[in-house]
């Protein structure tokens, strides 16, 4: 049976599924079946490429979505999700006229609801339609397939199969939280593929979304360009994408995103995020190795081993580093310097629970302290598992007495401490690049004891410094408070109101320099809750009000 791809507006799916819905008696004519689609594996070719191979594509299972019978006047005559095989099974009036519609769209409710849409097409819902024929008064078996459209030397054909490769990614990852939490929901997830999604920064509702990626809005962007970089079928790269979508929603995401590498000294809050990612990775499919395949025909992509991949400047700054403790401490192969096999469950606790809820910004402290408080028999074993990657043990959640600094002179202590009255000296560098690497910026503990108004100042004798001033609550969510907001000013100032509590600081230089703020905070008398006006004098370029960046998690 010739199967076709068909782009239906969203609206028009629900409208269908809500008021078109015919009354169906279970006693009518049953048509039952299986979907599936071509699942095109990984594999390292010859020169240690990391390609899709074609030659083993095979048959799997559409688990959980959605089916509907549609007649010829665009009914909905019934409707299900197939189950864990990818079978389902429908009834309608005897000898009517209708087709089998498949849907990218994963739903149980109040449990999870998964989209697969054209970002390029009016956030259109790819669906997989089967032919019309006539039910007679007999059961019938329909069994559709979503082909690769692969074609020996391209794709020739549409690819169909690509948004229900994605879903059964995810289908994946969300079966391994189930098993950790029966109980656990999904929020609404909007995936956004298309075969015109190409490795550029531009418009995203004409293709060009840079690469895959979280929203931080729980939207998913997947890369489609063939014969550059696909990723449908790179499960790993899914799913990394999809385990910030868990942490936005089910944990917490610090992460301030930003490109990354597992090689590079980066900001805590960007390893450990990433780095989670990766491990989930291997996580949620069993298999440490992680594939991304791109280039003509798929076929000169690249791959890291998550548990055994060579060690590169390794750290508590690493994600590397990260992505080789968390899998180490899941799985069930053991080395020399790691005894652990937790499994799932007790990380899924910490993320939920202690990590979720820490005051300091999430990292591997946070994570890693949280984890041995909850295991406390596998203390030893979790420390020599971290040790393993020269980081000394830990404590606490803000990674205090860190003995491995990265080489870096303004790296450690990770948070320094300013009391009310009180000013301190904090210096930025960009000797491991910018925005969101180790050095880039400076971490500040506040503890405020009485509630009113107070100023906190950046200032710099380097009139090229630009600093500014980030202010978070430390319960969660972790809100950002407020940010001094002048741009392109050496001096700094934020006037805020706060309650007795804890908070935190981010201070760093908007111009990221090399550059040193002796950065202060006092009690005043005034009122105000947003950044006081500087001195004119002190002014030598127009002021602009500055916002934080979009965040996107790659």
């Amino acid at each position: 049976m010739w199967k076709r791809v068909y782009i239906l507006p969203i609206s028009l799916l629900f409208i269908t599924a809500c008021s078109q819905h015919a009354d169906v008696k279970r006693d009518g004519i049953e048509i039952s079946g299986k979907v599936t689609y071509d699942r095109v594996p990984s594999a390292i070719s010859y020169g240690g490429l990391a390609k899709l191979d074609y030659g083993k594509t095979k048959k799997v299972s559409s688990k959980n979505i959605v089916i509907k019978a549609i007649d010829t006047n665009s009914k909905t005559l019934d409707e299900t999700t197939t189950d864990k095989n990818g079978k389902y099974s429908l009834f309608v009036p005897a000898n009517s006229e209708v087709k089998i519609r498949a849907y990218a769209r994963m739903y149980k409710k109040d449990f999870w609801d998964v989209s697969v849409v054209d970002n390029t097409n009016a956030k259109s819902l790819y669906v997989m339609d089967g032919d019309y024929h006539n039910v007679g008064n007999k059961h019938n078996i329909i069994n559709l397939n979503a082909s690769s459209g692969w074609s020996g030397d391209g794709y020739h054909a549409p690819r169909v199969a690509a948004p229900f490769a994605i879903l059964d990614s995810i289908n994946q990852a969300m079966y391994r939280v189930k098993q950790a939490d029966k109980n656990a929901k999904f929020p609404q997830l909007t995936v956004n593929w298309s075969v015109n999604n190409v490795a550029a920064a531009g418009d995203a509702d004409s293709g060009q979304i840079i690469t895959s990626h979280y929203d931080g809005e729980r939207g998913l962007w997947i890369l489609g360009d063939a014969n550059s970089d696909t990723d449908e079928y790179d499960d790993h790269i899914i799913i990394h994408e999809w385990g910030h979508y868990f942490e936005d929603q089910f944990s917490r995401a610090d992460n301030i995103g930003g490109s990354h590498s597992p090689g590079e000294a980066l900001d805590i809050r960007v390893a450990f995020g990433e780095g989670w990612g990766n491990a989930w990775s291997g996580i949620a499919t069993d298999n440490p190795i992680y594939f991304d395949t791109s280039g003509y025909q798929q076929s000169s992509g690249w791959y890291m081993d998550l548990e055994n991949g060579a060690q590169q400047n390794p750290g508590w700054y690493s994600e590397g580093s990260v992505q080789r403790i968390l899998y180490d401490l899941y799985d069930k192969t053991n080395e020399a310097h790691d005894k652990t096999s937790l499994g799932f469950k007790p990380m899924y606790k910490v993320l939920v629970g202690k990590e979720r809820n820490t005051p300091a910004f999430t990292s591997i402290f946070s994570f890693i302290d949280a984890l041995k408080r909850e295991n406390s028999s596998q203390k030893r074993n979790i420390d020599k598992t971290v040790a393993y990657e020269k980081i000394s043990k830990i404590n606490d959640a803000y990674g205090s007495n860190r003995t491995n600094s990265a080489n870096s002179s303004v790296a450690t202590p990770v948070y320094k401490n300013l009391a009310v009255g009180d000013s301190i000296n904090a210096c930025t560098r960009n000797n491991y690049g910018v925005y969101n690497k180790l050095g880039n910026r400076d971490f500040i503990k506040i503890k405020i004891d009485r509630d009113g108004t107070y100023q906190f100042s950046a200032n710099s004798n380097n009139y090229s410094a630009d600093p500014d001033i980030v202010l978070y609550d430390t319960k969660y969510p972790h809100d950002t408070i407020a940010i001094s907001s002048y741009e392109g000013q050496p001096n700094d100032t934020l006037m805020v109101s706060l309650k007795k509590g804890n908070y935190l600081l981010d201070v760093y230089d908007a111009s990221f320099n090399n550059s040193c703020f002796t950065v202060s905070l006092n009690k005043t008398s005034n009122s105000y809750s947003k950044p006081i006006e500087k001195d004119a004098k002190n002014i030598s370029k127009p002021i602009k009000v500055r916002e934080l960046p979009k965040r996107q998690y790659y």
